[in-house]
C-alpha cells in the first residue's frame, strides 16, 4: 500500500504529524509512506524511520487551479492507494481526488467533500493535542468510524552522526566544551500577538550569562534582520548564532543544550523530539492554545505573562 500523508504548513505543525506517521507505520510495516511537506523542512525529517520519501511543496508556486492540475498529475502517476491530508487544504483535497486517488481522508472543510472518509472539524470546541487530532484522522485508514484517541506520544527526531559532529564543531568554534551544557533562548515567533518582547529575552540571557553558563541565542535566517539592530545591547556573553545553524544541524545542537527558553515555536518542538527541556513563554490570553500546541513529553514548562525575574528563575539550576 502507497499512502501519501500531507502537512504542508510550518515547522511545529509538521513535527506534530510524527506520532501519526508512527501509527501508520506501526499499523501497516509493509506500507510505502511518503510525506509531502513544505520546500525548506525536508532537512529535518531526511532519513526519519517513519518515512519512505519526502515530497516538497513550494508556496510560491501557488494554490490556484494550475497549481491543482500540476500536483493531480503528478500524485496520479505516483498511483497512491491512500491519502492522509492532515491539515485542510483547497489545493490537496482538489489534487488528491482529480489524481484518482481511491481512499482520501481529511476533515470536512475547504472542499472536504472531494474527500470520501472524512471527520468534521471540532478543534474550536475541544480541547484535545493537535498530536490527538491527527491520530483520530490515522484511524480513518481502518475504519469509517471515529473511535476514541489515546494519549498522544512523545516526538522523536533520531540522532545523526553527521549532524552531530557539526554541533560539537559548531559549539567548539564558540568556546564552548563537549562537557557544557548550553542555555537556548529562541525569541522569535511566527505570531506576533503571542510574542514575549525580544527585549525581555535578552536580558533573560544577559543574567544568565553572568551566572556562568553558556548561553546560545537562536534563530532563522529571516530573523537575522531583525537581531543586527539589537545586538549591541546583547554585551559579550551570550552567543548569537541567529541565522548561523543549518535546521538540519539544528536537533543535534538542541540535543546538547540543558534547556531550551522560547516563545511558542517550531523549534520548541524540535527541543522536545530531541529529548531536551523546554520553557515556553506565551501571554494569558493564549493559554488554551498552548494547551493544544504544548510541547509533548517530560521537563516541559510554559510561563504565562512571566517577568525576567521569574524567567531567570525557572532556567536557574
Amino acid at each position: 500500500m502507497k499512502v501519501l500523508i500531507v502537512r504542508n504548513d510550518r515547522m511545529g505543525d509538521l513535527l506534530m504529524s510524527l506520532p501519526a506517521l508512527h501509527e501508520i507505520r506501526a499499523s501497516f510495516p509493509e506500507a510505502h509512506l511518503t510525506l509531502l511537506l513544505q520546500k525548506g523542512l525536508e532537512p529535518l525529517l531526511e532519513g526519519h524511520p517513519d518515512v519512505d520519501r519526502l515530497l516538497v511543496w513550494e508556496p510560491a508556486k501557488g494554490q490556484g487551479l494550475g497549481a491543482i492540475w500540476g500536483w493531480a498529475g503528478r500524485l496520479r502517476r505516483e498511483r497512491f492507494d491512500a491519502a492522509l491530508v492532515l491539515n485542510p487544504t483547497r489545493l490537496f483535497h482538489a489534487a488528491s481526488c482529480l489524481a484518482g486517488i481511491p481512499l482520501r481522508i481529511g476533515y470536512r472543510r475547504k472542499c472536504g467533500i472531494l474527500l470520501n472518509r472524512t471527520v468534521p472539524d471540532t478543534k474550536a470546541r475541544r480541547d484535545l493535542h493537535e498530536v490527538e487530532y491527527n491520530l483520530e484522522l490515522v484511524r480513518l485508514l481502518n475504519s469509517s468510524s471515529q473511535t476514541q484517541c489515546h494519549p498522544a506520544p512523545a516526538l522523536y527526531l533520531p540522532s545523526r552522526p553527521e549532524t552531530d559532529r557539526e554541533a560539537e564543531e559548531l559549539l567548539k568554534g564558540r568556546g564552548i566544551s563537549a562537557d557544557e551544557r548550553p542555555i537556548a533562548i529562541h525569541p522569535w515567533t511566527s505570531n506576533p500577538a503571542k510574542g514575549w518582547p525580544l527585549e525581555s529575552f535578552l536580558e533573560v540571557a544577559r543574567r544568565l550569562a553572568k551566572g556562568g553558563r553558556p548561553v546560545l541565542i537562536l534563530g532563522g535566517s529571516e530573523c537575522r534582520g531583525l537581531m543586527d539592530p539589537v545586538k549591541p545591547q546583547m554585551g559579550s556573553g551570550p552567543v548569537d548564532l541567529v541565522g548561523r545553524v543549518p535546521l538540519k544541524v539544528l536537533p543535534a545542537l538542541l540535543r546538547r543544550c540543558s534547556v531550551l527558553i522560547s516563545n511558542d515555536s517550531g523549534p520548541v518542538h524540535v527541543a522536545a523530539a530531541v529529548g531536551t527541556s523546554t520553557i515556553v513563554v506565551a501571554p494569558e490570553s493564549h493559554a488554551r492554545l498552548m494547551a493544544r500546541w504544548r510541547p509533548l513529553g517530560d521537563g516541559h514548562r510554559i510561563l504565562l505573562s512571566p517577568r525576567v525575574e521569574d524567567l531567570v528563575a525557572a532556567a536557574s539550576p
